[in-house]
Order: C-alpha cells, then sequence, then structure tokens
C-alpha cells in the first residue's frame, strides 16, 4: 500500500515532502473538504512563498497578488457575499481557506526598476547587451519588451500568463504539503468590491485549501487530450513522439497515475453528499 493510500484508509492527510513529481501526479481538483479542520498558516505562506518565486516577465513581480481569507477569521457578511460571489458553490463554504488570486496592472510600473535589479545581480548581462541605456531606449519603449507600451489587450494577455504561472506553482504547493486544493471563478467585481481591491486589480482565480474530505485521488486522474493532439515537433501538425519507455518511468514515479474513475468512486460521492446534505 503506498503512502497515499494508506492516508486515504486511515483517514490522516497525505504525507508531505513529496517528489515534484509526485506532486504534479498526486494533483487534483479537490471539492469536498474537512470544514472542522482549518489549514495552518505556516502551510498556507508556503504555498505563497512557492507563487513569489516563479518567472515572471521582466522581474515585475508586483502584477501578481493575492488576499488570503480564512473562513473562520473574515467578517461573517464578507465571507458570505464572497460565497455568494462563488455562485453558492458548497466547496467555496467548506474550504476553510480561500487565497483571491489576483493581478495589478500598476505592478508593471516597476517594470524598469525590476530590470535594473536584476542587472545589479547579475541576472541580466552586459554580454547580452543589457544597460540602463538599453532598457530607457529599447525596452521601455517597445511593446514586446514593456506590455504598457503597446496595446492594452496585450498587456492582459502577458498578465494572465504570469498569474497562471504563480497559480500552477501554489497549486503544487498545496499538494506537497498534503492539502485538497482546487480552483473556482465567480463575480470577479464583487469580490473586488467586498475586499476593498483598487481600481486596476482583477481577481484572476480562486483557490481554495484545505484538508480533503474525499479520498486525496479524488476518483483519479483527470481525462487529458492525447499527447500527441498538444505538442508538435518542428512544425504544427507533426506530433511529438511519445515515448513508451519514458511514460513508464512517469508512471514508476507517480506523476502518471490511474485515471478516472477509479473503482468505488461513484460510491463514495454518493457518502460526500449524504455527508454534507447535498443531492446525489
Amino acid at each position: 500500500m503506498t503512502a497515499t493510500e494508506s492516508a486515504s484508509a486511515t483517514g490522516a492527510p497525505p504525507r508531505t515532502g513529496l517528489t515534484f513529481k509526485q506532486a504534479v501526479g498526486n494533483r487534483r481538483s479537490i471539492r469536498f473538504f474537512r470544514p472542522y479542520q482549518p489549514v495552518e498558516k505556516a502551510k498556507v505562506q508556503k504555498i505563497l512563498e512557492a507563487a513569489r518565486l516563479q518567472s515572471q516577465h521582466g522581474n515585475a513581480g508586483l502584477v501578481r497578488k493575492a488576499v488570503v481569507v480564512y473562513r473562520d477569521e473574515a467578517d461573517p457578511d464578507v465571507f458570505k457575499g464572497l460565497v455568494e460571489a462563488l455562485y453558492n458553490q458548497p466547496a467555496a463554504m467548506q474550504a476553510p481557506c480561500h487565497i483571491y488570486w489576483t493581478i495589478d496592472m500598476s505592478g508593471w510600473g516597476a517594470l524598469r526598476d525590476a530590470l535594473l535589479q536584476l542587472i545589479d545581480v547579475g541576472a541580466l548581462t552586459s554580454s547580452y547587451g543589457w544597460s540602463e541605456q538599453f532598457i530607457d531606449d529599447i525596452v521601455m519603449k517597445t511593446p514586446d519588451f514593456n506590455v504598457m507600451a503597446g496595446e492594452r489587450t496585450f498587456a492582459e494577455w502577458l498578465s494572465a500568463i504570469e498569474m497562471g504561472s504563480a497559480i500552477g506553482m501554489a497549486l503544487l504547493a498545496a499538494v506537497d504539503e498534503g492539502l485538497g486544493t482546487a480552483l473556482l471563478t465567480g463575480q470577479r467585481a464583487r469580490m473586488g468590491e467586498l475586499l476593498g481591491m483598487p481600481e486596476g486589480t482583477t481577481v484572476a482565480q480562486i483557490q481554495l485549501v484545505g484538508y480533503p474530505a474525499e479520498s486525496a485521488e479524488a476518483g483519479g486522474q483527470r481525462p487529458r487530450p492525447d499527447f500527441e493532439d498538444l505538442y508538435f515537433e518542428g512544425r504544427w501538425g507533426n506530433p511529438v513522439h511519445r515515448d513508451p519507455k519514458v511514460v513508464e518511468e512517469l508512471v514508476a514515479a507517480g506523476m502518471i497515475q490511474p485515471a478516472a474513475p477509479l473503482p468505488h468512486r461513484k460510491q463514495e460521492i454518493r457518502a460526500m453528499a449524504a455527508m454534507f446534505g447535498l443531492p446525489e
């Protein structure tokens, strides 16, 4: 029996300290949380730390921000409004912690200083042509480098990519800490009002964090498109060859796991529905 299987059988949270491949393989969208078990703030900090360290265009890290809301510490009216803005999805009420990942367009204003800092620390080098003059004469005036110099649609598009990279790591960090996690969407403008966000900020995604009430496997890995339909080599339409030996290696490492639905998944869903008073 694996550590994850043992945890599911005993009701204990899955072990932490996973390898990267295990964290990727174990990640599920958890939709049933233990509402009675709070999330340790140290674990939430680790999630935020992982997101903070991710690659970002021009090192402009002030673009992606977040508001952490703990259900049992929040103003009851504010939390009720947030759940309503999340369309009253049951998981939103169950999860003891919400992270409202937010794009702050004003963060691009620090791009020049961030690039100069990268030169100072040796991340951008003169051997590649980087200098203060290059930043002022080329980078800050070229939309492909400075998104605020171009059309707003491009700035929003790149900002979403930057936020996505941070959220992806936040999900894996939550799994690595033995937590359940999932992303929700909802009425973003309403959430911004409730959380006092300034103009120019937009809630991107809402990450629920808590201990899963359902099994950590949550019915198995979700369906995904075929590998060859996603990735091309040399030119569009020429599929990358998927080596079966690599697949076997990733299965052994825990990244590729049994596909949904696992046996007894329907029974588990019925049990969760009964536990939370939800329709089957």
